[in-house]
């Protein structure tokens, strides 16, 4: 699959709660990752998978990942010239 976002691109991002297909900035082992929302699990925990299956490190690697540590879901994204 195509990556969405590249290197330089810039994103704005709310805050509020992700729903399967979209994309978000989560804090994940002490680092921002944006990745895509694949499933909603109970209690609030997201499964997070990236564009690019074979060169992504997500919740293959990592885990589900609690609502506690999304940052925001990204709305509108301007790519780098």
């Amino acid at each position: 699959m195509e990556p969405s976002l590249y290197e330089k691109d810039l994103v704005f991002a709310v805050r509020k709660k992700p729903k399967v297909g979209d994309i978000v900035i989560a804090n994940v082992n002490d680092r921002e990752v944006v990745k895509r929302v694949t499933k909603i699990g109970s209690p609030a925990l997201y499964t997070l998978l990236g564009d690019n299956e074979q060169a992504s490190t997500d919740s293959r690697s990592f885990g589900a990942v609690p609502y506690s540590s999304l940052i925001g879901v990204v709305i509108k994204t301007f790519k780098a010239k």
